[in-house]
């Protein structure tokens, strides 16, 4: 239908317009509060994804690199085993060194420490500081002078007498003679 308005120009109301204005705060609000947490997100994801193009980048030329000295790592590897097996070999030979005089001075210290009229028949090393000494004595006192002589010596410790028991011996015609056993520690 047909409208016509016959009021005056004064009278009339005014037309719509469009008009752009500025949206409402109910709008306008959200949105900039959703660019304030989206725009530092993205500024992050842009950052790490930087940084892991930067690490691959490391990663990838490191690898190279290791390839490249991969020979000289297997040369020093190869060095180490034969300096531990060197090391070991050398560990051997010193402690050979070192106890390849401990029975000519165990002979000696004990030859030094031997009373008169008394004769050793048999020193064995019994264990790896222990040792057994055989003889023959005319008495016990010699056979205690024999032990007394090596507890005061700083070479042996913890003498004990095995056995002492008479023995004949036809090189010394009718005489007795005793024969003994002791046990002792040789100090290291």
């Amino acid at each position: 239908m047909i409208q016509i308005n016959l009021l005056p120009k004064e009278e009339q109301p005014p037309e719509p317009h469009l008009t752009m204005g500025a949206p409402r705060a109910r709008v306008w609000i959200p949105l900039v509060l959703g660019a304030a947490v989206i725009l530092p997100l993205f500024g992050i994801y842009a950052m790490q994804r930087t940084r892991i193009a930067s690490l691959r980048t490391d990663i990838g030329q490191t690898e190279l690199e290791m390839r490249r000295l991969q020979p000289q790592i297997d040369r020093i590897n190869q060095l180490t085993i034969e300096r531990e097996q060197l090391n070991t070999r050398l560990s051997v030979i010193q402690g050979l060194t070192r106890d390849r005089y401990l029975a000519v001075k165990t002979m000696d210290r004990l030859a030094d420490e031997i009373p008169d009229y008394l004769w050793l028949t048999r020193v064995a090393e019994t264990g790896s500081d222990q040792i057994t000494v055989d003889g023959m004595a005319f008495s016990n006192l010699m056979i205690a002078e024999l032990m007394s002589r090596m507890e005061e010596s700083d070479f042996f410790e913890g003498i004990a007498l095995v056995v002492a028991e008479r023995a004949k011996s036809g090189s010394t015609g009718d005489r007795t003679l005793l024969s003994f056993t002791l046990t002792a520690r040789v100090r290291s």
